[in-house]
């Protein structure tokens, strides 16, 4: 739409409707400046990207002061890919369990990711947390220590099968501060070996390690029939960027 085309229908909507524009406006006009963590990551190489999802975080605050959440996540991280000129699978296409999105960057490589947001109270600066990286309804049925370690190595494997990595928006409520995080999927290779006797309780915790360094914990919750991620070591991971939203945005 050009600049002529888009003042031919502002003429036509009513006072409100152009209040509601303008106040979109603003806040594109000073958006949130990304800070980069790591630069020359598959998704901080794209200026476009960068530029569309602060932008997106923006306007998120133009009308609310509510964190940005699951869906609204997902799909400004879409529409992101999509400015940057990636390919996408459709929204609702048939995909592999566990992913959210596949994306197909410009380097030709497809990257498989789950799409997760938190915006839980005293998030910490040095680990993260999931808190159903996906639901578990077997473990109901595993009363062995066996039949725990079974199900949990078939998981895991069928996890990293589909799953190249996990990306996640955390929304810091204090500072205010947004936390653009990716969990490598391989996070969890350890724990296919973890011994039979750590699976004795009924609601083990099995220890992730990376490097010979602990970088998770593997929670399985027989009471939600869950799987959660705990202790996620932020060093083992990559932070892409942060964003810290305006005063005028909260």
């Amino acid at each position: 739409m050009t600049l002529a085309e888009l003042k031919e229908k502002l003429d036509q909507l009513s006072p409100v409707k152009v209040a509601f524009v303008a106040r979109v406006v603003d806040s594109l006009s000073n958006p949130p400046v990304p800070d980069i963590q790591h630069r020359g990551t598959w998704i901080t190489v794209s200026p476009e990207w960068m530029e569309y999802f602060s932008l997106s975080l923006s306007v998120h605050h133009s009308s609310t002061t509510e964190p940005m959440k699951e869906e609204a996540f997902e799909t400004a991280f879409r529409n992101a890919c999509i400015e940057a000129g990636w390919a996408i699978n459709p929204r609702g296409s048939a995909t592999q369990r566990f992913v959210d999105l596949e994306v197909r960057t410009g380097d030709g490589q497809l990257r498989r990711v789950s799409l997760k947001s938190t915006a839980a109270k005293r998030l910490s600066k040095t680990s993260a947390h999931i808190s159903k990286l996906t639901e578990a309804a077997w473990v109901q049925d595993k009363r062995t220590a066996k039949g725990r370690r079974d199900g949990m190595r078939q998981l895991i494997r069928e996890y990293q099968d589909a799953v190249d990595s996990i990306v996640m928006l955390r929304a810091f409520r204090e500072e205010p501060r947004y936390q653009l995080l990716e969990i490598p999927a391989s996070i969890f290779d350890s724990a296919r070996d973890a011994p039979l006797e750590i699976y004795r309780p009924e609601a083990p915790v099995i220890p992730c390690m990376v490097g010979g360094s602990p970088a998770a914990e593997i929670s399985i919750d027989r009471s939600d029939a869950k799987i959660t991620i705990k202790k996620i070591q932020l060093s083992a991971c990559v932070v892409h960027a942060e964003w810290v939203k305006h005063q005028e945005e909260q």
